[in-house]
């Protein structure tokens, strides 16, 4: 018996056209599984090395077995997959720029103030009798410190100077620091975005 549903089609044309998505999207995946696995050159080196054993038949059809049953839970839930998909895309982007994020020795609860440049330049001048540092703002790092400043090119960018007390957390790897650390960061809506050290003791 040939069962209509409504606009006259037949309901395995409905389930047809619900499982193609689900098809195409596990197809994708496969083919990509297949273009990203190793060669054969690459097995035959892991398996000299005995980083990889050779796999029996059984292997194989225990192998195919999982994607057949992978493609048909797809085919049939991919409105679910698709969702997880997009949810683990985004976590992973959002992983990605976390473990990408530059690490600074200094963290927001180190700031002391904000302060003008011009007034830092002035009260770090170094006179040297010797004459063996520059009379320069910050002396031999008075070129960093140029540079330091050259990345401010945001109007939101904000000087402000930093205390590090012997022994506190440091934002670097969460290491105690050994000693006294002074400089001034790079700030942004509370967020540090670079550091100029000026003293580490």
């Amino acid at each position: 018996m040939n069962y209509q549903t409504p606009l006259g089609i037949a309901w395995y044309w409905w389930l047809c056209a619900y499982t193609s998505p689900g098809l195409a999207y596990a197809t994708y995946h496969l083919f990509k599984e297949y273009f990203n696995r190793p060669s054969d050159f690459v097995k035959g080196m892991l398996e000299a090395l005995g980083q990889a054993k050779k796999k029996s038949v059984l292997d194989h059809l225990l192998e195919a077995f999982a994607y057949s049953v992978a493609t048909l839970c797809i085919a049939l839930g991919w409105p679910a997959f698709l969702i997880w998909s997009r949810i683990k895309a985004k976590e992973d982007a959002a992983r990605a720029i976390e473990r990408d994020r530059p690490q600074f020795i200094c963290m927001p609860q180190y700031l002391i103030c904000k302060v003008d440049a011009l007034d830092a330049e002035a009260s770090s001048y170094v006179n040297d009798p010797l004459g063996t540092v520059p009379a320069l703002p910050f002396g031999h790092l008075n070129q960093a410190w140029g540079n330091f400043l050259a990345d401010m090119l945001d109007p939101e960018d904000e000087l402000w100077s930093f205390h590090i007390p012997k022994g506190s957390k440091c934002g670097m790897f969460g290491m105690d620091s050994s000693g006294d650390i002074s400089g001034y960061a790079k700030v942004r809506h509370g967020q540090i975005l670079g550091e100029f050290i000026t003293e580490n003791d």
